[in-house]
């Protein structure tokens, strides 16, 4: 968990490199001159693969049981900033400078059951030194889990900004960036058979994603759906879409510690696993201006990770604890207040620049 904190603070200190003295805006899709800042807050869904620790069915048809559910109840609070400030022209590109990062918590409770026979419910240490066989077994798992992330991207737009409204989608600029995030987890899990207490479980699994992306964006409009345009013409809001799509180092570390209450027994594993993730986001806004350097935007973005560490625990019969991994969706969605610096309008006269 020190280790990520660190690795997110030093991205989002690379901020100060972009800073640059703030003059006349226009937020299109992309900051056109001077500096916009935002901040925003929300809410964060996760779905983070099973623990299945606990099993049944004896030794012989050992089952393992689902600890927790990855659903879309796994959510909490979210929180980021950012800004993004014009570079000036690269060979006929208006390109702007962008960073920004972002904090989520997502955390469940749980409860699983296991009865019958008495030799039904098993119990087996991440290090395969102690099997236990019981029943009944009560098991209350607690999962938290941290998601955070910070990213520093350029925007490669066409050299004049465009004002009117689609009437689909029109393509505004395009994007090059680096990413590092992470999903760092903390999971305890208490057994009890009868009154008696079993054992006490707690394991960290925290991941690292480092690596790059390119992506697209632009403005959308439903001008072509007369109805709806014009509703949100009338309420004076805007739409953009953008995507990226990168490949990221995902390196995770494992740490278990198992404590057994009934004998008098305790163990520890530790081990750490490298692979290759793709990360893909497309990003929803709708926004409101507020005022001439203020607007107001309702941001939500999906994703898809393609590798999310999920443990396959020892079985007892020489099959040892590993690292396994699954893709899994998240989406995150954020009321942020954007802020043009300096003293000129941040958005344009609209008497004076048509928009349709």
């Amino acid at each position: 968990m020190r280790r990520s904190l660190q690795l997110f603070a030093a991205t989002l200190f690379g901020a100060a490199v972009f800073a640059l003295p703030a003059a006349a805006q226009d937020m299109t899709t992309a900051t056109v001159d001077g500096t916009t800042v935002w901040i925003g807050g929300g809410v964060q869904f996760l779905s983070l693969p099973d623990i299945r620790f606990t099993g049944q069915g004896g030794l012989g048809n050992l089952r393992r049981q689902k600890n927790t559910d990855s659903d879309w109840l796994d959510f909490g609070g979210a929180g980021g900033a950012g800004f993004e400030t014009a570079l000036g022209y690269w060979g006929g590109y208006r390109v702007t400078g962008a960073i920004q990062g972002f904090w989520a918590n997502a955390d469940d409770d749980n409860r699983t059951s296991c009865s019958g026979g008495p030799t039904n419910c098993v119990v087996i240490d991440p290090t395969g030194a102690l099997v236990a066989v019981g029943s009944p077994l009560v098991t209350d798992t607690s999962r938290d889990a941290d998601y955070w992330g910070g990213s520093a991207e350029l925007k490669f737009g066409r050299p004049e900004p465009v004002r009117v409204k689609p009437n689909l989608y029109r393509n505004d600029y395009f994007i090059v960036g680096v990413d590092i995030r992470g999903i760092d987890q903390s999971n305890t899990l208490h057994a009890t058979s009868g009154s008696t207490k079993v054992f006490k479980y707690k394991e960290t699994i925290d991941t690292t994603y480092t690596g790059g992306y390119i992506g697209l964006g632009g403005e959308y409009s439903f001008g072509f759906l007369k109805g709806i345009g014009g509703f949100y013409d009338r309420l004076g809001l805007r739409t953009f879409i953008s995507g990226r799509a990168g490949l990221y180092s995902a390196e995770t570390d494992y740490d278990g510690r198992f404590a057994a209450l009934f004998v008098p027994f305790s163990s520890k594993l530790s081990m750490s696993n490298d692979e290759l993730a793709f990360i893909g986001t497309v990003s929803l806004e709708t926004r409101k201006q507020l005022g001439a350097r203020t607007s107001l935007s309702l941001w939500t973005d999906y994703e898809y990770i393609s590798s999310v560490p999920k443990m396959r625990y020892d079985n007892g019969a020489g099959r040892p604890t590993m690292i396994e991994s699954e893709s899994v969706f998240a989406t995150r969605t954020m009321l942020r207040l954007n802020i043009g610096l300096g003293s000129q309008a941040l958005y344009p006269d609209p008497t004076n620049q048509p928009y349709k």
